[in-house]
């Protein structure tokens, strides 16, 4: 007789085994933060959630304000450079500028030069961090550019920090901001940059002192004609750019997910 024991009679019968079902792919629409959601530090600029109307004209504004700035800066660069270089570099502390600003005190001419031209810089790398490549084709159509713009997104994908510390301008801050390059990492190659450029302009301008001098002579003995004529200019180029409609903000751009061009480098 077999010795094993019968199976119990009262053992209910064992239960279908079934594979458990694959996840559900996450919703659309759903935000960072949410358990099916990637991190946000992994999702590109244009997967991130779009930010306000007010979030964008609040970002804007200082730039269109600053802009101004300097476009005042240019027309009167004659009487600025002459009677007031300060302001000139208050107002616009392009490269220019400040060779004609040679005359500030040093202690003005690096604190004042040093803050305008990083004031713009974090507000185009946040630009760029929330729109990504609009932001880019948006400051590309806004200043024009065409070629340059594609060679310096070529040369940014190759050195973005050597980018970064060399040139700060618009396109270069955005496209630090598109590519997710750390806030550290921008800010210590902008400030670094910054500084060092300051200090090899003033330099140079010392170096060509006497032709920056009689140009600023020049300016001071020719005062009312020179300014005429740089105000003139610069309402001809303000039309022009009307006529383009570099002039318009055309923030619809920027918010339209369908007018994003390439992703950027």
């Amino acid at each position: 007789m077999d010795d094993a024991q019968p199976a119990n009679p009262q053992a209910p019968p064992p239960a279908d085994v079934h594979p458990p079902e694959p996840a559900s792919p996450p919703a659309p629409g759903v935000t960072p933060g949410d358990p099916q959601s990637p991190p946000a530090d992994e999702m590109s600029p244009d997967e991130l959630p779009k930010p306000s109307r007010r979030t964008l004209i609040l970002l804007v504004t200082p730039i269109i304000i600053l802009s101004a700035a300097g476009t005042i800066a240019s027309a009167f660069i004659p009487a600025l450079a002459a009677r007031h270089p300060l302001l000139l570099i208050t107002l616009d502390a392009r490269n220019r500028m400040l060779v004609l600003a040679r005359e500030v005190d040093p202690v003005w001419f690096f604190v004042v030069g040093f803050l305008r031209r990083t004031l713009s810089d974090p507000l185009f790398y946040i630009l760029g961090m929330l729109y990504g490549d609009r932001a880019i084709r948006w400051l590309e159509k806004k200043g024009g550019g065409g070629a340059l713009v594609t060679i310096t997104e070529g040369w940014f994908q190759k050195a973005s920090y050597l980018m970064v510390f060399l040139f700060p301008g618009a396109i270069v801050c955005a496209l630090a901001g598109a590519t997710k390059m750390k806030a550290w990492a921008f800010a210590a190659c902008n400030v670094s940059g910054t500084i060092t450029s300051l200090i090899l302009i003033r330099i140079f301008s010392d170096a060509i002192s006497s032709p920056v001098d009689a140009v600023v002579r020049f300016f001071d003995r020719h005062l009312v004609a020179t300014t005429v004529v740089s105000v003139a200019l610069v309402i001809l180029s303000l039309f022009l750019n009307k006529v383009q409609g570099k002039l318009d903000p055309d923030l619809e751009e920027l918010e339209d997910d369908t007018a994003s061009g390439p992703p950027a480098p």
